[in-house]
């Protein structure tokens, strides 16, 4: 009975000083992660606005945090200036594809027309449902018209009021498409904070 005493404190010191381990590198990690996930939103808001804007803030945090309190889909937000006027909105936002989940950014401007587009992460197949990445998919976002609420799908996406669609990457691009437009109908909200 001794011995399996023995044994069990060994292994409660030893899982003890393990999660220490384990918790001190997070502390040190946690920070550097959170820096590349800002550094590659900036750059994507880079990308999607052009010359659009030439600033991208993140949203006061107690803003942010009551949108994504009301918003679970809503990842981030960031505030869009040109030459210090806000022009419009940063919305990192989730879907759920055929990979699980995935992040997206999604640049909307003050007179409800979309900048732009870009898929951040995914797990999504290889070739089929990455195809949310390519430019002959996000660049057919750029300048749709989201006055009306939402966006409907369409292969071809030609109306100012139609995305893109992909025939056999329909369950990741349904997936963007109905996450974006949770997003559209809140833009009220994000631009009144």
């Amino acid at each position: 009975m001794k011995e399996y005493l023995r044994l069990g404190l060994v292994l409660l010191i030893f899982s003890a000083a393990a999660g220490a381990i384990l918790a001190a590198v997070n502390g040190f990690t946690s920070p550097v992660i959170a820096e590349a996930e800002f550094q590659k939103s900036v750059e994507a808001y880079v990308d999607i606005y052009g010359d659009l804007a030439d600033d991208f803030e993140p949203m006061e945090d107690a803003k942010k945090a009551s949108l994504m309190e009301q918003y679970p889909q809503i990842a981030d937000i960031f505030v869009a200036k040109k030459g210090g006027e806000v022009v419009g909105y940063g919305v990192n936002f989730y879907a759920y594809g055929y990979g699980g989940q995935m992040q997206n950014a999604v640049g909307l401007l003050n007179d409800k027309t979309i900048a732009g587009f870009r898929n951040i992460q995914n797990a999504e197949t290889p070739g089929i449902g990455t195809k949310i990445t390519e430019p002959t998919y996000y660049e057919k976002f750029a300048g749709k018209n989201f006055s009306g609420g939402e966006l409907v799908g369409s292969q071809e996406a030609a109306n100012e009021n139609e995305a893109p669609l992909i025939s056999g990457a329909t369950v990741s691009t349904s997936a963007v498409l109905d996450a974006l437009n949770s997003v559209l109908v809140e833009y009220d909200t994000i631009s009144a904070q």
